[in-house]
């Protein structure tokens, strides 16, 4: 369940701003905002933002930017609660606006993607907090909207996002979790290659969801096609304009890894290290172990890599599946090792957790 409102929240981290781009000082506050954002410069992209909020006082968008700049600079929000109950409340207050706007006018492009966003992100918190009847409720509201961007893509670049995304989950993510199969007849179909062709234009026709079209195009061509390399030129683009960008160092560190290439992981593993976060100090020890492991065969350093890894907490959305990584490593150390009670065991430890096409491929 966690999962499956996962994948609402990222079905949905889209907006438009309608007439707020008509007035090209709002335009480049926003543009600015969002660069200082990705950038961890907060202090300025909040500043932006505000202004946004002062000119616009009745428009949703400054709460969602807000609240997107919380996702990223309190992550993970569930480790800070008070800074939590601001997400939510900015969230709610987007939906408000954007719901009455609706409400008048049901062709409202702007408003449907401001609804689809703020209840998007409002379902992923509940779920990840274990709060699925609140999660439900958010959903159901949810998907009414993203069949608007589905059809409106041709008036609207900006749900090419949207709309990839939702083509290649509505597909992949059932294919994955075959348990959730009885439940999609409620979900129109999808199409994976359409999806992949949906964010590859999204990443040349979009403004503001550029980036994380670019992101998700990474993570879906590591995760779900089992291609990292095919990853890392999206990846690149965004760490050479966000070089301190948390989640885009620790993508770029795993993918290169991933790939065999060790050498050019190890900045950005040092990059991880140095933020500090025990998220990201864990993701850091496996992907050493894999450099012990496949480029030294330092069999006996990969496995306290490893093992130190699994000292730190891992985090749902971009860690777990790193976690993964880490018991399926010790699984391979005790296979050669000749331990079948320890392979055994990180196998079933694996299995609770792995979702990468290539680590479940190694499972089996």
């Amino acid at each position: 369940m966690r999962r499956l409102f996962f994948i609402i929240c990222i079905l949905f981290p889209l907006f438009s701003w309608g007439q707020v781009l008509q007035d090209p000082i709002t335009k480049n506050l926003i543009v600015d905002g969002l660069n200082d954002l990705y950038s961890y410069k907060f202090k300025e992209s909040s500043e932006a933002f505000l202004q946004v909020k002062n000119r616009y006082p009745n428009n949703p968008a400054a709460y969602l930017l807000f609240a997107m700049q919380w996702e990223q600079q309190y992550f993970p929000l569930k480790d800070h609660p008070v800074q939590s109950k601001n997400y939510l409340a900015y969230l709610e207050k987007c939906y408000q606006l954007a719901q009455n706007t609706f409400d008048k006018n049901n062709n409202d492009l702007e408003s449907a993607f401001f609804c689809s966003a703020s209840l998007g992100f409002l379902a992923a918190f509940e779920a990840d907090n274990q709060n699925f009847m609140s999660a439900v409720a958010y959903a159901k509201k949810a998907y009414s909207f993203i069949k608007i961007g589905l059809k409106n893509t041709d008036k609207q670049p900006e749900f090419l996002y949207s709309s990839g995304i939702y083509n290649f989950y509505r597909i992949s993510y059932p294919d994955l979790h075959p348990v959730i199969k009885p439940f999609m007849f409620f979900f129109q179909d999808g199409d994976k290659k359409t999806g992949l062709n949906n964010l590859e234009m999204a990443t040349k026709k979009t403004m503001f969801v550029k980036n994380e079209s670019l992101f998700y195009l990474g993570y879906i061509y590591n995760k779900y096609e089992g291609t990292p390399a095919k990853a890392l030129p999206f990846n690149q683009l965004l760490i050479q304009k966000f070089p301190n960008n948390h989640w885009y160092i620790l993508q770029r560190a795993e993918m290169l890894s991933l790939s065999g290439y060790f050498e050019e992981a190890e900045k950005y593993i040092q990059q991880l290290e140095n933020i500090k976060s025990p998220y990201f100090l864990g993701a850091a020890w496996v992907f050493k172990g894999l450099s012990e492991e496949h480029k030294k065969n330092n069999l006996t350093n990969a496995e306290n890599f490893y093992l130190k890894s699994l000292e730190f907490p891992f985090e749902e959305r971009f860690t777990k599946d790193i976690r993964g990584l880490a018991y399926l490593g010790l699984a391979r150390i005790a296979r050669k090792k000749g331990n079948s009670y320890k392979v055994k065991q990180y196998q079933r430890l694996a299995k609770e957790i792995v979702e990468y096409k290539n680590s479940l491929e190694e499972l089996k």
